[in-house]
């Protein structure tokens, strides 16, 4: 038992794993710290009308669409993307609802997570590396700050996707981070 126990952290020190029972099945972990640009912005404009405003001008990857999507029905769904990602090119995938899930320990919040993207930005990075599913759709965060305003977080496209060292990942990557600044911008005021 001790030589299979040393066996095992040997393997994790070296970035590999080997069951003792067969060699033949290896696994291998590789780390990398990664550089990235975490934007906050601050705004005085309530919650209420932030995330009506962020609501009413994003489309929203819906039922309809995830149907077209489980038919195969790639045009329409195509179509159907490009059409609900709007002004800004941007969708709402799904939304967590952080702030109400506080009242588990005490009280609600004004807390609400995005995870907003494009799917044809999307599929157009992980056709390239699948990892770039890592970061599609990407995550914000919009609260009620302590002065009553409404503060945004979230971590800057480029910089994430930046790992792949890819020109046409940095491409859609660097217009992801145009889209959110611009669409942030536009609820906020």
């Amino acid at each position: 038992m001790k030589t299979t126990a040393m066996t095992l952290l040997a393997g994790i020190c070296l970035g590999t794993l080997a069951t003792p029972a067969s060699a033949q099945n290896k696994i291998q972990v590789e780390t990398k710290a990664l550089p990235v640009t975490h934007v906050i912005v601050h705004t005085t404009k309530k919650y209420a009308d932030v995330r009506a405003a962020i609501e009413s001008r994003l489309g929203v990857f819906d039922a309809p669409m995830r149907q077209l999507l489980k038919e195969g029905k790639v045009e329409e769904l195509r179509a159907a993307a490009q059409k609900g990602a709007g002004k800004y090119g941007l969708m709402i995938h799904y939304t967590a609802y952080h702030g109400d899930l506080l009242m588990l320990n005490g009280g609600k919040k004004n807390l609400i997570a995005y995870y907003v993207g494009n799917i044809l930005s999307a599929t157009s990075m992980t056709a390239i590396n699948p990892a770039a599913g890592l970061y599609a759709p990407l995550r914000m965060v919009v609260y009620e700050d302590a002065k009553g305003g409404t503060t945004f977080e979230y971590d800057k496209p480029s910089t994430m996707f930046g790992q792949f060292r890819n020109a046409e990942i940095d491409k859609v990557a660097k217009s992801l981070d145009d889209r959110i600044s611009t669409m942030i911008r536009a609820v906020s005021e």
